[in-house]
């Protein structure tokens, strides 16, 4: 029973390795690709795309597109930082 439970433990602290985000749009295949890839993680990898055309009144369609990611290995996320100012902006006293 106790091998069970550690078992377990160490699976719901496994980080996530690979992920799935979905978006739409009713303008055309692209844009949906363009929402979807807005959503990724910093540093991950697509390794699958699906996208589906639905039609939901006579000429008018929805585009629905799905990207399969995979995450960086840990500590290999850029972080953004913020810039640097080369010069003080108040004039020193």
């Amino acid at each position: 029973m106790l091998l069970a439970l550690s078992g377990m433990t160490v699976l719901a602290t496994a980080p996530a390795l690979a992920g799935s985000v979905t978006a739409e749009s009713i303008w055309d295949k692209r844009n949906a690709l363009q929402r979807a890839q807005s959503q990724l993680p910093v540093g991950s990898t697509v390794t699958r795309t699906q996208c589906t055309e639905v039609n939901v009144r006579t000429g008018n369609y929805r585009y629905i597109c799905t990207l399969f990611f995979t995450d960086p290995p840990a500590g290999a996320a850029a972080t953004p930082t913020a810039p640097t100012p080369s010069a003080p902006s108040a004039p020193a006293p």
